[in-house]
């Protein structure tokens, strides 16, 4: 596997930090100081995929993570909403596509 940029790296790792946070491509052009077709085309290459495919991915990453943390504390809402997810509905049906569990049932699990 090639090398890969350092700036794609700190944009990759500045989306982890920042994952609780509503992330614009205006936020993400800011911080790398590209334009947002410079930062597509490094997703495109490095992961085959879009900034906001790679955004999802990471909040879903880390809903499946705060559930399972917070099974009985926290609701399915409650998580979602500290994400950042504005649609509670569409946050369900994509973890279950993502994951193959609903939520509520990885809760209860």
């Amino acid at each position: 596997m090639s090398q890969k940029d350092p700036v794609f790296l700190s944009v990759c790792e500045y989306i982890q930090a920042n994952v609780k946070s509503k992330i614009t491509m205006s936020n993400l052009e800011r911080y790398a100081a590209l334009s947002g077709r410079a930062l597509q085309l490094k997703f495109k290459k490095y992961l085959n995929k879009t900034p906001f495919q790679y955004i999802q991915e990471q909040k879903m990453l880390k809903a499946h993570e705060l559930i399972k943390e917070h099974q009985r504390s926290k609701t399915i809402s409650e998580i979602a909403l500290e994400l950042k997810f504005s649609h509670l509905g569409r946050f369900s049906v994509n973890f279950k596509k993502r994951f193959g569990i609903h939520p509520s049932v990885l809760a209860r699990s």
